[in-house]
């Protein structure tokens, strides 16, 4: 059992307090900036110690989209996120007693403390399946979601918005693959720091990250909607392994988006539908804090994170589509903790908000794939998942070389089709959680939780995300 706890700080500030805050916010990150916000933190507050800051991911995004000259910054009605190095127990239980007393008596408009766990991409390929892991081509999963035929009816993602929340997009592999591509831009993010090893300051443009899982996921989405504005949101470090704690960076730019989306959506480019493709996933939950504990993650819908992921379909601002994970109970991934994986174990946290479409895995003939995360989702998040099951498991088009796997590929293949459904008339202003709802009673028929009832797994060919206009 450690001794010390990683945590996060959601807080949103008082005008008074805002004004000393943003004095630093266009200035450098840099070690002083820390104390500062450290010391500021202190006497909010009100802490008998000084916290020492890991980063404070709400500022280490910078915006650069295309046509777009301007740029945002957080306001005083924005949560600003902090990311703590590991305090010990007693300062951890003052951080969360003093921060809900400072909400209370309205030193801070409203505060949330959560543990800080790593996180990492989805893709996966199970190596007891087959002497060849891959079954198809990409041209058999588009079959089997019925791409073709909202292609025909014109549903090809015109201006839909999708933001890529991954490693980064290499833009000369994607624009070799889809030469037309929409690719607007995204944020800008340093290749070091955010969590990680220290590194001197090396921003890294959108698009101009190494080619691997990001490109992939925005292909995926190309296949289906190739007409969609991409947006690189290079949340996930392509070169770190095995952070301890990165849970802060994805709370603080989802309270972002929160800002972000309404100001961008004043740009007529951009005052499309939203949605977010998230194939990521926390594999282990040894180190999270178990319920009541306030701080716990994969049980609790109020955490910092959820939270924030939760609020952009209640608002109607954004579809969000997760990967239900990697860690069913016939092929986990090596990564996935010892308690996190089978029917009831394996979706949690963000993949478990009711609001959100979380997805599944299947091979192109529709069996089920031995690794795909299964549900019930815990109690406390009142829903049913996962929602549907999308293909995986393939190669490219005419390129054995390059595979897409994991629950990762379902989830861009069904963010290409909530594209396309967004590219309907009908479909086009729905409200997300109506569009979801479609989706999801549509392709359900009994089955609760990808589990029948003798423990066996499916995902029977009503449950594949068809393109076609519901209704």
């Amino acid at each position: 059992m450690p001794d010390k706890i990683l945590v996060f700080l959601c807080a949103r500030f008082r005008q008074e307090n805002f004004a000393q805050l943003s004095q630093y916010i266009q200035a450098p990150l840099d070690r002083t900036a820390f104390e500062l916000f450290a010391k500021l933190l202190q006497a909010v507050l009100k802490l008998s110690f000084t916290p020492d800051l890991r980063g404070v991911p709400s500022l280490e995004f910078e915006l650069a989209v295309e046509g777009v000259g301007d740029k945002w910054r957080p306001s005083v009605t924005d949560m600003i996120v902090f990311a703590l190095e590991p305090l010990n127990f007693e300062q951890a239980a003052e951080l969360q007693q003093k921060a809900q007393l400072a909400w209370q008596e309205g030193r801070l408009a409203e505060a949330h403390v959560g543990a800080d766990l790593p996180i990492a991409a989805t893709d996966v390929w199970c190596p007891q399946e087959a002497s060849f892991p891959l079954f198809g081509q990409l041209d058999l999963a588009l079959a089997q979601i019925n791409a073709g035929a909202a292609a025909a009816k014109g549903a090809r993602g015109d201006s839909v918005n999708v933001v890529i929340v991954d490693q980064g997009i290499n833009l000369p592999v994607l624009q070799s693959r889809f030469p037309g591509v929409n690719f607007v831009g995204g944020w800008i993010a340093d290749q070091y720091g955010r969590g990680g090893p220290p590194g001197p300051p090396t921003p890294i443009n959108p698009g101009a990250w190494p080619d691997g899982h990001g490109t992939k996921m925005a292909e995926l989405v190309l296949s289906v909607t190739p007409y969609a504005n991409i947006f690189d949101l290079p949340l996930l470090p392509s070169h770190i392994i095995d952070l301890p704690g990165y849970l802060a960076w994805a709370a603080g730019m989802y309270w972002n988006l929160l800002g972000v989306i309404p100001w961008l959506r004043q740009f007529p480019r951009f005052q499309g539908p939203w949605i977010l493709c998230n194939a990521w996933a926390v594999y282990d939950l040894r180190d999270d804090p178990p319920p009541p504990s306030p701080y716990n993650y994969g049980q609790n819908p109020t955490n910092g994170l959820n939270l924030a992921v939760a609020l952009l379909p209640v608002y109607g601002l954004a579809d969000i589509v997760f990967a239900a994970g990697n860690c069913g109970q016939f092929c986990p991934d090596p990564r996935c903790g010892a308690n996190q994986i089978g029917p009831g174990r394996s979706i949690y946290g963000v993949a478990a908000i009711n609001n959100i479409l979380s997805v599944g895995a299947v091979r192109g003939d529709e069996i089920w794939l031995g690794y795909s995360s299964q549900g019930p989702a815990p109690v406390n998040f009142a829903s049913t998942k996962p929602d549907l099951c999308a293909p995986s498991q393939f190669a490219g088009p005419a390129d054995w070389g390059r595979s897409y796997t994991g629950t990762s590929t379902a989830c861009a293949l069904t963010t290409g089709a909530m594209a396309a459904a967004r590219s309907f008339p009908a479909t086009s202003t729905l409200y997300p959680a109506a569009l979801r709802a479609r989706y999801r009673d549509r392709e359900r028929s009994g089955q609760r939780d990808g589990v029948q009832p003798a423990g066996r797994i499916r995902a029977p060919r009503h449950r594949r995300p068809s393109l076609i206009a519901p209704g």
